[in-house]
């Protein structure tokens, strides 16, 4: 199972790498490696080129789209599709109303 931190450990480091290594292309193995050396190498993100400067990343296993990654105008932009909320580890919970300690 895929956490919140290790979504933003993955893509930070898919974003950081590709912006310094300046690939004029989408390398779908370069960039499924860095997704590895982020999640201490077990696959929990499948990363696929969508096009020659695109890519996206999927959870295993339930295939839900994770983030999209995309060359625009010289930059690597990495966007983030799932959010917390709709994992199935996160739940949003209304705040608890408790009283203050007297």
């Amino acid at each position: 199972m895929l956490t919140d931190v290790e979504i933003s450990r993955a893509l930070n480091a898919l974003s950081t790498t590709l912006r310094d290594q300046r690939l004029p292309s989408f390398d779908a193995a370069r960039a499924e490696e860095i997704v590895l050396g982020a999640l201490a190498q077990e696959p929990k993100l499948e990363v696929s080129a969508t096009g020659p400067i695109s890519g996206e990343l999927r959870e295993r296993g339930d295939g839900r789209l994770v983030a999209t990654v995309e060359l625009r105008g010289g930059q690597w932009v990495v966007v983030r599709k799932l959010r917390a909320g709709e994992s199935s580890w996160a739940l949003p919970q209304p705040a608890h109303n408790l009283k203050p300690s007297a």
